[in-house]
């Protein structure tokens, strides 16, 4: 059997898996099992509703608005959002959005770089090596 993290993998309309998430409508449009790096999801907010503060200590968010209009805080700054609007969101940044009298839908793909995981490795590496440069002195 061919391992599926490895093989393209193309969804069709409607394929997706839906759920709802304190009230937000979400289609998550990957499967979490085929992709490692990153998720993506769109997230349908209805008028007038509100998502909670939260951040992400090492996730990376992209997001992009398909339609609607509303708020977002982005790390205690305000903006407004509506159709076309691109935006980035590091990690450890506390973001919600808001919608007024129109509804919301953006897409929402969270990227856990692999830079992250390297840096670690060399942080690692160097605390190795440098244990080795000890013990061959002694």
């Amino acid at each position: 059997m061919a391992d599926k993290k490895n093989q393209v993998l193309f969804v069709e309309p409607g394929e997706g898996t839906s759920f709802v998430l304190k009230g937000i409508q979400i289609d998550q449009l990957l499967p979490r099992e085929v992709c490692e790096q990153f998720s993506a999801y769109v997230l349908h907010m209805a008028p007038g509703q509100f998502k909670k503060p939260s951040f992400h200590k090492k996730g990376e968010e992209l997001y992009y608005v398909l339609s609607g209009a509303g708020k977002a805080d982005l790390g205690g700054k305000e903006y407004e959002l509506r159709e076309g609007c691109f935006f980035r969101v590091p990690p450890g940044t506390v973001h919600q959005f808001t919608t007024g009298d129109d509804p919301l839908a953006i897409p929402y793909l969270l990227l856990m770089t692999p830079s992250v995981i390297l840096a670690i490795v060399n942080q690692v590496a160097i605390v190795i090596i440098n244990m080795l440069a000890v013990d061959t002195k002694e």
